[in-house]
């Protein structure tokens, strides 16, 4: 019998949360799991018969891998506790891979993805950008992850993923705000934004079909400068009548 592949996880957050789960389910053994808050990593462990740790130091050391699942700012103090003769790769998107300078074997494997504990996803349909200091173990990590998270497993400099992450805050994050804005605006008027679902669905489903170019209405592609000047005067606040106009701008000026 092949042995399982035995990992510790190193955070507890959303993403640490949906990808331990994915692996716990494809029969990855789940060793050790550390966090900052202890009481988040003891009610992840439950669901694994993992240890909890409150301390990186005693995290288990005969694992195949660590996984380091944490904020971007925490990494660097993480790689710092960490046991460097195991290998370990972080799951940011925007951060080097030179933080594991040192360790053996190291690398990133990154979901091109937003993760919120409250949502189920289908893991299997995420890509997955990887990257490591070395191609054989950067084939293990693609091996790994199509084995055990997905098969669209795919090799990135950190060059190249971060301008991939830059673009997806762009069409996560800051869509996300924007829409955000677009619920306060609502609620001036005592409703909210269940009124645009259609609209936001449809926005969306036309633009994954038709690309962004050929899916932009509105006043700005219409060149609807009255309209623009209306908007703009109904708008008190005014960091939010700045991104109108810089957005507006934007618009008239692609098209």
């Amino acid at each position: 019998m092949i042995a399982a592949t035995r990992v510790n996880i190193i955070g507890s957050g959303n993403v640490a949360t949906h990808l331990s789960k994915a692996l716990f389910a494809g029969g990855v053994e789940i060793v050790s799991i550390y966090s900052k808050n202890f009481v988040n990593a003891r009610a992840l462990s439950h669901q694994f018969s993992a240890k909890a740790v409150d301390s990186i130091a005693d995290l288990d050391s005969n694992v195949d891998l660590n996984l380091v699942m944490v904020k971007d700012g925490a990494i660097a103090d993480i790689a710092a506790q960490l046991d460097k003769t195991v290998p370990v790769v972080h799951s940011s998107g925007a951060v080097s891979i030179h933080l594991f300078d040192g360790f053996t074997k190291y690398g990133v494997l990154y979901p091109l993805q937003t993760f919120s504990k409250q949502r189920a996803l289908d893991i299997a349909a995420i890509p997955f950008l990887v990257e490591s200091n070395e191609p054989d173990f950067a084939d293990w990590i693609v091996d790994f992850c199509q084995k055990y998270l997905s098969e669209h497993a795919h090799k990135a400099d950190s060059l190249l993923r971060g301008k991939i992450h830059l673009a997806a805050v762009f069409a996560c994050n800051f869509t996300t705000q924007l829409l955000q804005e677009a619920d306060l605006l609502l609620r001036e008027s005592n409703l909210d934004l269940s009124l645009l679902h259609p609209l936001i669905r449809e926005t969306m489903e036309k633009t994954l079909e038709l690309g962004p170019e050929i899916a932009m209405t509105g006043p700005a592609r219409r060149g609807d400068l009255l309209t623009i000047e209306k908007h703009l005067a109904q708008l008190n606040d005014q960091e939010l009548k700045l991104i109108y106009q810089v957005l507006s701008k934007r618009i008239i000026e692609s098209f």
